[in-house]
């Protein structure tokens, strides 16, 4: 059935949201706050229904042409239909809310996203499947592989590596495609995003302290970064290659334990003073587990920097360290243009 629907708000992972006529709401793709649309609804649940764009009848003066010819097929990107600056807006508000919602912080005031310093031809590193002829990303929701002759926000490095890899016919499969690099699989996906990532949480460390406790540290990109501001650095990291190159490379303020942050923390914190001690968080998109929370409120260093993936998990997380701590700055950079995809880094001091 098609409906008329007025687009209220573009929610974290892009599914725009507006409410039918009954006042449940209803969430459909490639919109932008504001705009009046027509839906084909798909799915009704008991809260919310699911619906398709089916025409746009009042347009944002945002909405642009996506470059990319299967734009909305494609599950890789979601924001492609709207101008870069207000996807940056867009970013912007989506931590906000979920931190609100989710991490019940009230009036946290939430910086202007960091741009990216190219907005396409990004990414240096996809991963192509390979689906009965079709050469391509999934789609939308699905595991159907979208055949894909070119990615825009891929490198022209991995486009070109995409290109050979059509000519050869390969068979079903996964095939990750990648810029050279100095080490497999702990590189940024967005090198022109990293730096200023990096700079966002410099800011954050400053002036530094007696020690720096860097929790899934990976290969060291952040701790290699900071270490000038501390007295002694000491990374955490499950990964054995990640700590062999970290390792490799470190210098002698610098100190890397192979491990699960949960069982390695409180012997890491114990190296230096609380009040001295600054504490930065780089986890999966699933958060840290409690006890790493706990241990943390436990041992209360002076200063906790949070750099999360996913919006959702950091504001659960915030919600427990929020027992001693207070956020006093929150940063989004975009890592990921034209997608949902969101980086964020807090600052929480004690109070």
């Amino acid at each position: 059935m098609e409906t008329p629907l007025v687009i209220e708000q573009v929610a974290f992972g892009g599914q725009g949201l507006g409410r039918l006529d009954t006042g449940k709401v209803c969430f459909v793709p490639r919109v932008i706050p504001g705009e009046r649309v027509t839906v084909q609804i798909v799915r009704e649940r008991k809260s919310y229904a699911e619906a398709e764009l089916v025409e746009v009848r009042e347009a944002s003066p945002d909405r642009v042409s996506a470059p990319c010819p299967v734009f909305g097929k494609c599950g890789g990107c979601q924001y492609q239909h709207m101008t870069y600056e207000r996807q940056l807006e867009l970013k912007r508000s989506q931590v906000a809310d979920v931190l609100r919602r989710l991490g019940g912080l009230e009036g946290v005031t939430v910086d202007p996203t960091v741009p990216s310093e190219k907005e396409f031809s990004y990414r240096n590193r996809v991963t192509v499947h390979v689906r009965k002829g079709a050469v391509g990303f999934f789609g939308e929701r699905s595991q159907r592989v979208v055949d894909v002759k070119a990615c825009p926000i891929a490198t022209e490095t991995v486009n070109g590596l995409l290109a050979e890899l059509r000519k050869g016919r390969p068979r079903d499969g996964e095939y990750p495609l990648r810029e050279p690099g100095e080490f497999r699989g702990f590189r940024q996906v967005n090198d022109f995003a990293a730096g200023a990532l990096v700079e966002v949480v410099t800011e954050m460390a400053a002036p530094g302290g007696a020690l720096l406790v860097d929790a899934y540290c990976g290969a060291g990109f952040f701790a290699a970064r900071l270490k000038a501001l501390f007295g002694l650095t000491v990374g955490i990291e499950w990964s054995t290659d990640a700590i062999r190159l970290a390792r490799e490379k470190a210098g002698a303020s610098e100190r890397y334990l192979l491990g699960d942050v949960k069982l390695h923390l409180a012997e890491a914190l114990e190296a230096g003073p609380a009040e001295g001690t600054t504490v930065l968080l780089d986890p999966p998109a699933e958060g840290i587990d409690p006890a790493v929370a706990d241990r943390i409120v436990q041992r209360r260093p002076a200063r906790v920097i949070y750099v999360s993936c996913n919006p959702a998990t950091l504001a659960r997380d915030l919600r427990r360290l929020g027992e001693i701590y207070r956020v006093r700055r929150v940063r989004p950079v975009d890592m990921f243009p034209q997608t949902a995809e969101i980086e964020v880094a807090t600052l929480l001091e004690l109070p």
